[in-house]
């Protein structure tokens, strides 16, 4: 596969394909001739989206791994993180409230008690808590939208 410049739609489809097997395993999938596809890694104005988000969201549906770089790169424009969840271990909206409640409670305690001593050790358990808590507000958020077919 040809280099592609870190940080660029480029290397993104790139690291889509590699993550589905290769140039040729994306065009075996798809039904596209392997030059159609590896164009989809060129830096070319002509045609500047490679071979398009139609295709990369076929990938990606096939493939979850295949839709993890192109959805870094595009919370990257957008000046976010992306975040995968796995909705593991909770098995209903209720529990969810209930995590989300413990975790960010305690991140709240976690904060305030850091914001107060500003020790380095309180400070990072202090991060800690707060990561906790955006994991369970995340994982809560996930299953909403897996509750109406949008997940």
């Amino acid at each position: 596969m040809r280099y592609t410049a870190s940080g660029t739609i480029q290397n993104a489809v790139a690291r889509c394909y590699r993550a589905v097997g290769g140039v040729e395993a994306v065009a075996e999938q798809l039904g596209l001739a392997n030059s159609t596809v590896s164009y989809g890694t060129e830096v070319n104005e002509a045609r500047p989206g490679g071979i398009g988000v139609n295709y990369l969201a076929r990938l990606g549906r096939a493939n979850a791994a295949a839709a993890v770089p192109v959805a870094e790169f595009f919370c990257d424009l957008a000046g976010g993180v992306f975040q995968p969840v796995e909705v593991v271990g909770v098995t209903n909206l209720h529990d969810h409230c209930c995590d989300v409640a413990k975790e960010c409670g305690e991140a709240q305690a976690a904060t305030i008690k850091a914001a107060y001593s500003s020790k380095r050790n309180e400070i990072d358990e202090a991060e800690r808590e707060i990561d906790e808590a955006i994991g369970a507000l995340v994982r809560a958020r996930a299953a909403l939208r897996g509750q109406r077919g949008a997940a």
